[in-house]
């Protein structure tokens, strides 16, 4: 899938926390993408919600309070790098992050994880990985 992740001092993959069934919120401005993962996650049982900018982002994560969130890096109204820091400066709770894009420029994917994002995603992905890498985002 080429996705990275969050990984403890001793190099395991952190453990431990929620599993199951959730609500995923996917950011990206890509229609398809949305789409895309909307129907792989919710096939797979969990409530999926679906922004395209940095502001419908954030009010969707206000009004949803997911457990997952994917996020692009390049949204039209901002970057999802600010995004990610203004969530995890937020009171209450902090879901798993996950960062995707198409450009890996400027050492994004160690920025991403630097800010909290528990794993990063190049475009494009394999679908059918979603649903074990939203398990393991839950489980860090």
């Amino acid at each position: 899938m080429g996705a990275t992740e969050r990984r403890g001092s001793d190099g395991a993959a952190a453990a431990g926390g929620r599993s199951g069934m959730c609500t995923v919120l996917v950011i990206d401005d890509e229609r398809m993408i949305q789409w895309s993962m909307e129907q792989t996650l919710g096939a797979a049982g969990h409530t999926v919600v679906t922004a395209g900018t940095v502001a419908e982002g954030l009010a969707r994560w206000r009004d949803s309070r997911p457990d997952v969130v994917f996020l692009d890096v390049r949204l039209p109204d901002g970057d999802g790098l600010g995004m990610l820091e203004r969530l995890r400066a937020e009171e209450g709770q902090r879901p798993a992050v996950i960062v995707m894009t198409a450009f890996d420029e400027g050492g994004v994917a160690e920025q991403a994880l630097r800010l909290g994002a528990r794993a990063y995603m190049k475009k494009p992905f394999d679908f059918a990985g979603l649903q074990d890498l939203v398990a393991r985002a839950l489980q860090a």
